[in-house]
């Protein structure tokens, strides 16, 4: 019993001894990563600090000096740090420090008082918070004049983020003088590229030696917002500026808030812009995009919309109110993309429809759609199965006609009989002038003297190849014939 209890104490001896000698090894550790930060000579740490039970470590007055510019940071604290269990098992260890490519793993990193300049832009951050950093290891690609690029892209496409929050931003170019600055930044669950949720508030835009910002967006909010194809094409040694850099889905978003000296010396105000795609199945989605609240009310000072102003007061309007509400479908199943209806409404001036639709859509054609190749839509065989535009006249051809006739100082009765004529006798250059098109520019001069509602179809028969249109184009082409084009008029 007595050499039980003797045993009992020289352990609880030898742990005590252990967590006394804990600080003395923490504050060595902090003194040999001090050493190797400030061993190239180019970065200085006013202090270090280190908690080994949390895998914490603490940078204060972080700065660095290169001959392109500087950075100072107030504050870094990652916690929770860790090196993949595999990697150590495969002999990796991070003894010879982190490089592009390796893993890391931080449960929560902060940074405050963030700052870097050089010669083209200089960056301010008053604060991040990441949680849950996870980067697996990925190839960085080789040096080159794009290199930086393709690194940045890699990572991001290997990286998984459970939070990241800043707060504070702000961008400065130091030539032109034009800043960019939000108030915070907040993204939930990034997945290489997949993003659950990403918002921002309070944008600002501000032009070389304006106090006032150029633009402002109040609020940005998106979800389900996946850009994996354009961090690969990113990403690829292939890629150059001006290549197709693939599509990027979206669940919904939202912008919200517009203002700025952009917006009002031309008296332009704005609700909202937004977009929701609903995935029905695996192949059929539904998309609809709506901007709502727009005002165009020029001010009664300032030159810039004089010429707005004097418009609108040709045509007795102080000022015009417009909505835009667009659907479409994409059905690969069936090989069709269709804008099913999208319609701009004038409040007691009139509304405009349209509404397309593609077939025979293939699988190149779905291809050249995801990877935003235009070009690749030659070489599908997708084509236009019909296409209409519906304009309903509510004030607005009355009110444009008087606009016209103060401009011509002719009567509203000469101008609209001259604009009419003008269409019934119209040759488009390079078409041919058939007994189809004649009846269909007639139909639009009766709208002109009349009024009412135009419907302009165009079915074809078959549905026109995209391959074609070049060939629609050419001299002496029935364009009318080969878009089967017709024109309807109603009160």
């Amino acid at each position: 019993m007595k050499k039980g209890i003797i045993a009992g104490l020289v352990l609880l001896g030898l742990i005590g001894i252990c967590l006394a000698a804990v600080p003395l090894i923490q504050i060595h550790v902090a003194d040999l990563l001090k050493a190797e930060i400030e061993r190239s000579g180019t970065t200085k740490v006013g202090s270090v600090e280190v908690a080994l039970f949390d895998r914490q470590i603490v940078l204060l007055d972080v700065k660095t000096t290169r001959p392109a510019g500087e950075m100072t940071i107030g504050r870094v604290d990652a916690s929770g740090l860790d090196w993949p269990i595999r990697e150590l098992l495969q002999g990796r260890t991070p003894l010879q420090g982190i490089r592009w490519g390796d893993p890391l793993q931080v449960k929560r990193l902060e940074v405050k008082d963030f700052r870097a300049v050089d010669q083209i832009t200089e960056v301010s951050l008053a604060s991040m918070v990441v949680d849950d950093f996870d980067l697996d290891r990925f190839d960085p690609g080789e040096p080159g004049p794009h290199a930086e690029r393709q690194r940045v892209a890699r990572a991001l496409a290997a990286l998984e983020v459970g939070r990241l929050e800043l707060h504070t931003l702000s961008i400065a170019q130091q030539q032109k003088g034009d800043t960019f600055g939000l108030a915070s930044f907040f993204v939930e669950r990034f997945d290489r590229g997949r993003i659950a949720r990403l918002t921002v508030s309070d944008m600002e835009a501000t032009a070389k030696g304006k106090k006032v910002a150029e633009v402002k967006v109040g609020d940005f909010d998106v979800s389900g917002l996946d850009v994996t194809r354009l961090l690969g094409a990113l990403g690829s040694s292939e890629w150059e500026p001006g290549m197709p850099m693939g599509r990027a889905n979206l669940a919904s978003g939202r912008i919200s808030g517009f203002g700025g000296d952009a917006f009002s010396r031309y008296g332009i105000s704005l609700g909202s812009i937004s977009v929701e795609t609903v995935q029905e199945s695996k192949d059929v989605s539904r998309t609809r995009t709506r901007i709502e609240g727009f005002v165009l009310a020029p001010p009664l000072r300032g030159l810039e919309a004089l010429q707005l102003r004097i418009a609108l007061q040709s045509m007795g309007l102080k000022e015009i109110k417009l909505d835009l509400d667009c659907s479409g479908l994409e059905d690969r199943a069936k090989g069709v993309l269709a804008v099913e209806q999208c319609a701009l409404v004038g409040p007691g001036l009139g509304e405009i429809d349209f509404s397309a639709r593609l077939v025979n859509a293939d699988a190149a054609f779905w291809q050249a759609i995801d990877e935003g190749d235009l070009d690749g839509l030659q070489m599908t065989s997708a084509a236009l199965g019909s296409a209409k535009l519906v304009v309903a006249d509510k004030s607005l051809l009355e009110r444009s006609l008087k606009a016209l006739s103060t401009v011509t100082g002719q009567p509203v009765a000469r101008t609209r009989t001259n604009l009419a004529n003008e269409i019934r006798r119209y040759s488009p250059p390079g078409v041919l002038i058939s007994e189809r098109m004649t009846k269909l520019f007639d139909t639009i001069a009766q709208f002109i003297e009349r009024g009412g509602t135009l419907t302009i179809d165009a079915r074809p028969d078959p549905p026109v190849d995209l391959d074609r249109f070049t060939y629609l184009i050419r001299p002496d082409a029935d364009l009318v014939s080969g878009l089967g084009l017709t024109a309807t008029l109603s009160k």
